[in-house]
């Protein structure tokens, strides 16, 4: 049995076999490392590919894991991750991130909890390929990230300059700070400049800004968590492209104290059965432009309750479109929200907003009144239009146009 810290020591007197059955040092897992001379993208080995992890050199010759050639996922314990919940793991992570991200390589979680107290930037901008990267844990509540102290600025955060056309994937963890009243941390995912995001079954808790995304769109979010920080989820462009094509499936923004969902500027963007509950502030909050199309939003199936110092969707319409509302339930249940839907006209272009087949209950502290319509329509209404077959509970709570 050799371990690899041993067979890649300097002097180390064990052959330079072609290939080579060690034992990683830090996992204790059986590894294998292959002789080669060419590096990750075909061209000749250099002292400078040596990373000390998986591209290692021994005398003259050059070693790679096994793994790279294969073609399959490495572990983020081969770079030193502890995940006992103890250890501080953020430069091993860092090392992950760093040749993972770059060369587009997935890389797998463990189970248990991976301790970082500063952000980990995986940096995707003059990547070395154009392949998907992947970070995949175990699952939700079996692979956690537990990000520690205060003077943490950020989670994890991923970085490209669209300069090829990098996508990445994230599933099955879990991102929490400290269980404390107040939120911190800065964003806990952090996105830009990167198309074709797939993020699902994640969860992230108590950050101030729990994902934010710039510059993307194509994207899925499905199964995915942000509760009890301050903003859930912000999405806007900065130069390339608007939030648009952006689909929500069983995702639930919660008890966040500052606003649910924040989205700048919007084109097709979806939330279906999605759940808006105990937000303190709007808990839906959207604009729209037509930068990119003429249909602004769709809300499809989802749930809205307990909202307080706010309203359910708060939704700002700058050019001529449409925004469709299908199915979807608002229950009002404390005396701090106005209404369910406020929506206003900042255009003179035609809109249309279609209400199809929504519900609104009124329960716990909320009192019905002349003054709070389940729905509110403001602004330029001269070239506004809708369609209405909602259920009401009461005739005070029946949309209202100004």
């Amino acid at each position: 049995m050799i371990y690899t810290e041993d067979f890649f020591a300097p002097g180390s007197t064990y052959p330079n076999d072609n290939l080579v059955q060690l034992v990683d040092s830090f996992t204790n897992e059986n590894i294998n490392f292959i002789k080669t001379i060419t590096w990750l993208d075909g061209t000749s080995m250099t002292d400078s590919h040596v990373d000390g992890i998986i591209y290692r050199k021994k005398g003259a010759d050059y070693y790679v894991h096994s793994s790279v050639p294969a073609g399959t996922s490495l572990s983020a314990g081969t770079f030193g991750v502890k995940a006992d919940g103890q250890t501080d793991d953020s430069d091993a992570l860092q090392k992950a991130f760093s040749f993972c991200g770059k060369n587009g390589w997935k890389l797998t979680l463990p189970i248990g909890e991976i301790v970082i107290s500063q952000k980990i930037e995986c940096d995707m901008r003059n990547a070395n390929n154009s392949r998907r990267f992947q970070l995949i844990g175990a699952g939700i509540n079996l692979t956690v990230f537990k990000c520690i102290g205060s003077s943490m600025t950020g989670g994890l955060y991923f970085l490209s300059d669209q300069n090829n056309p990098l996508y990445l994937t994230l599933s099955g963890f879990s991102m929490r700070r400290p269980d404390v009243p107040a939120a911190s941390g800065g964003i806990g995912i952090y996105v830009e400049k990167l198309m074709g995001i797939a993020i699902r079954d994640v969860e992230v808790f108590k950050f101030n800004t729990g994902i934010q995304v710039m510059d993307t769109c194509s994207s899925l979010f499905e199964n995915v968590k942000t509760h009890w920080g301050g903003t859930g989820f912000y999405a806007e462009m900065q130069t390339i492209t608007n939030p648009n094509a952006l689909t929500f499936v069983n995702c639930g923004f919660n008890s966040n104290a500052v606003k649910g969902v924040v989205l700048r500027s919007i084109h097709n963007v979806k939330f279906d059965g999605c759940a808006f509950e105990g937000n303190y502030g709007n808990a839906l909050e959207a604009s729209y432009n037509a930068s990119n199309g003429r249909v602004g939003l769709n809300l499809v199936n989802n749930y809205f309750e307990g909202t307080s110092n706010g309203v359910d969707v708060y939704y700002a319409i700058n050019a001529g479109g449409t925004a469709n509302f299908i199915g979807n339930t608002f229950n009002r249940l404390t005396d701090s929200i106005y209404t369910s839907i406020y929506a206003i006209s900042n255009t003179t272009e035609k809109s249309y907003l279609n209400f199809m087949g929504n519900g609104f209950l009124n329960a716990g502290d909320f009192v019905p009144a002349a003054d709070k319509p389940a729905v509110l329509l403001s602004g330029n209404m001269a070239n506004t239009h809708y369609t209405d077959s909602n259920y009401y509970e009461t005739a005070t709570d029946v949309l209202v146009s100004i």
